[in-house]
C-alpha cells in the first residue's frame, strides 16, 4: 500500500483503531503534535505523502515492531521528550513496548549524524532522566 487509496489517517488511535493502522507487520508513521496528540497512519505511505493533507507540524516519527523512529528536524530534545511522554497513551494503544528502542534520524533533515546512546521508552519516564545526544 504505498498510494492513498487505502490511506487511513488516525488522530489519538484507540485499540481499535490499530487494525486500519496496522496491515501485514507493525508499521506506521505519525507526528507528535505540541498537544501531545497524534497523528498515524499506517507505515506504507510516507511522510511526504501525506503532509500536504495535515494542517498540522509536529515531529515525525515511525513505529516498526519494536523501534520508534524520530525524524529530527532541528526541535528541542526537551521537546520531543515531552512529546513522546505526552502521547504515550496513543503508544500504548499503538502496542509499543516500554523496553521498545528509540532512534533518531538525524540525517534526513539535517544532513548531520548526532549519536545517542541506546535508549529505550521506559527512560522517559524515568526522574531526571533528560534526551539528549552524546557529548
Amino acid at each position: 500500500m504505498g498510494n492513498l487509496d487505502d490511506l487511513f489517517l488516525c488522530t489519538n488511535p484507540t485499540r481499535r483503531d490499530v487494525k486500519n493502522i496496522y496491515r501485514d507487520e507493525k508499521y506506521a508513521r505519525g507526528i507528535l503534535l505540541a498537544n501531545g496528540d497524534m497523528i498515524v497512519w499506517n507505515g506504507d505511505i510516507m511522510h511526504t505523502k501525506v503532509m500536504p493533507y495535515i494542517t498540522e507540524t509536529g515531529v515525525h516519527f515511525s513505529i516498526f515492531n519494536d523501534k520508534l523512529e524520530i525524524c529530527w528536524q532541528y526541535e528541542s530534545w526537551t521537546e520531543i521528550q515531552r512529546r513522546l511522554v505526552l502521547a504515550k497513551p496513543y503508544f500504548d494503544n499503538l502496542g509499543f513496548p516500554e523496553d521498545g528502542r528509540i532512534v533518531f534520524d538525524t540525517r534526513y533533515y539535517t544532513h548531520t549524524d548526532v549519536p545517542f546512546e541506546d535508549i529505550r521508552y521506559k527512560q522517559l519516564f524515568e526522574e531526571g532522566f533528560e534526551l539528549k545526544p552524546l557529548e
